[in-house]
Formats: C-alpha cells, sequence, structure tokens
C-alpha cells in the first residue's frame, strides 16, 4: 500500500480565488478594495451607443458593462498583455503668453 501524505491544516487553501496570483494572470484581488464611487468618463455618442447595444444584447446594465470592461482592461495590462506606449503622445510646448497691463 502507497503512503499518501494528507494535509490536516482545516485553513489551507483549496482552490486559488479569482484574482489571486497564478500562472494564468496577476493578482486582482486590490480591485475589490473600498467602496464603489461613481466617476464621470466622456465618451463619444459612437462609444455610448456601442455600450447601450451590447449591454442590451446581454440584458444587463451598462454600469456593469463599463465596470467588467474596465476590470479586464487593468487584468491584462497587468498580465502584460497590453503596452500603451504607442499610442501615449507628447503635446508640442505651449507658446508663451504676453500679459496684459492692467
Amino acid at each position: 500500500m502507497a503512503d499518501k501524505k494528507f494535509n490536516l491544516n482545516i485553513f489551507a487553501k483549496t482552490e486559488t480565488l479569482p484574482g489571486q496570483e497564478t500562472e494564468a494572470g496577476p493578482d486582482i484581488s486590490d480591485l475589490d478594495d473600498g467602496v464603489i464611487r461613481a466617476s464621470g468618463v466622456g465618451l463619444k455618442n459612437g462609444e455610448l451607443t456601442a455600450l447601450n447595444e451590447i449591454a442590451g444584447k446581454l440584458g444587463i446594465a451598462r454600469n456593469a458593462l463599463m465596470r467588467f470592461a474596465i476590470r479586464w482592461f487593468i487584468y491584462n495590462y497587468r498580465a502584460g498583455q497590453i503596452d500603451l506606449t504607442r499610442f501615449i503622445e507628447q503635446p508640442p510646448p505651449p507658446k508663451k503668453t504676453l500679459r496684459m497691463l492692467k
């Protein structure tokens, strides 16, 4: 009979919880910290229409869809699957201004 070793620690983890660091991806457990706070995001009409269409097709709230999309972005960014460096632009320096006498 083969010797079997049992883990008798009743507090030992039996499975990886969503968001914990695994071979599959980064730890995003910190995203659940705190309370939900409203944050305005400016969207183009086309973007808002597309979100409404997707949410309607799935039968979910647009807010839920947007929160999922943002979390999905953060997850993939932390996993190194999204590189934004090629999209970052440095604006030209502003022109000097001349103050008028008062």
